[in-house]
C-alpha cells in the first residue's frame, strides 16, 4: 500500500477512535453540510458546526474529497450494521414489517439524522462522483430495494379478508404508503426518514401507525 493511502487509514482509525459523542459530531455537521452538493459544501462551515479547528479536520481526512468519500463508505457500514441486517425481512405480517422498518430507521436517525438524505444526495450529485463512489451509492440504493422487494415478497396474503382479491389489496397497501410520505416529506416512509418527519417524530410514528391501523381494519381478518 502506498505511504499517503497507509497515512489515510492510519488518520481514519484515529479519527474512528475518537469519543462517540465528538465523532458523531464531526459526521453530523458533515453530512449536513454536504447536502448541498459536493461544491457548494464549506469545510469552514463543518468545523464551524462541529465545533473543531480546520486543522484538526484536514489532519484526519486529507481532503475534502477524501472526506466526502469517508463518509459515503461510513454511511454504508453504520446504515448496514444498524439497520438493514436488522431488519426482519421474513416477517409475515406486510404492516409490521413496514412499521419495523420505520422503528428502525427512527432509531439510526436519531444518531446521523441526515444520513438517508445524505445519501439520497450523492446519488443525484455528480460533481466529485468518480467510478468507485458512484458504485458504493448505487449498493446503497439497491441494498433498500431489495429490501423492500423482500417485505412485499414474504408478506402472507392469507392474512387478508376472504372478500377482497389480495394482489389488490397489496397494491392499495403500497399506494397508501407511498402517497401518504409523499404528503409529509416527498418520499416513501419506507424509503427515508425525511427531516420534516424526523422534526417531530413521536407525532410522525403515532400518525403512521395510526395509518397502519386503518389498512389493518380495511383488509385483513
Amino acid at each position: 500500500m502506498p505511504e499517503k493511502e497507509m497515512q489515510n487509514c492510519e488518520n481514519f482509525q484515529k479519527f474512528l477512535a475518537l469519543p462517540e459523542e465528538k465523532r458523531e459530531r464531526i459526521i453530523n455537521a458533515a453530512m449536513k453540510e454536504f447536502l448541498a452538493g459536493y461544491k457548494k459544501a464549506s469545510t469552514d462551515n463543518i468545523v464551524r458546526e462541529a465545533g473543531i479547528s480546520k486543522g484538526l479536520l484536514f489532519h484526519y481526512f486529507g481532503t475534502k474529497e477524501k472526506l466526502y468519500n469517508f463518509l459515503i463508505d461510513y454511511a454504508i457500514d453504520i446504515g448496514k450494521r444498524e439497520y438493514f441486517d436488522l431488519i426482519n425481512v421474513l416477517q409475515p405480517d406486510i404492516l409490521e414489517s413496514v412499521w419495523q422498518l420505520a422503528l428502525l430507521k427512527q432509531d439510526l436517525s436519531s444518531h446521523f439524522p441526515d444520513i438517508f438524505d445524505f445519501m439520497t444526495s450523492t446519488f443525484v450529485d455528480d460533481s466529485a462522483k468518480n467510478e468507485s463512489t458512484a458504485a458504493k451509492v448505487v449498493k446503497f440504493n439497491e441494498l433498500q430495494a431489495t429490501i423492500m422487494g423482500k417485505v412485499y415478497a414474504h408478506a402472507d396474503t392469507s392474512l387478508f379478508r376472504d372478500d377482497i382479491d389480495p394482489h389488490i389489496a397489496m397494491q392499495v397497501i403500497v399506494w397508501t404508503l407511498q402517497g401518504y410520505g409523499q404528503s409529509k416529506v416527498g418520499m416513501s416512509p419506507t424509503e427515508t426518514v425525511g427531516r420534516d418527519a424526523r422534526e417531530n417524530y413521536d407525532t410522525f410514528l403515532e400518525e403512521f401507525q395510526a395509518v397502519l391501523n386503518t389498512l389493518r381494519k380495511c383488509f385483513y381478518k
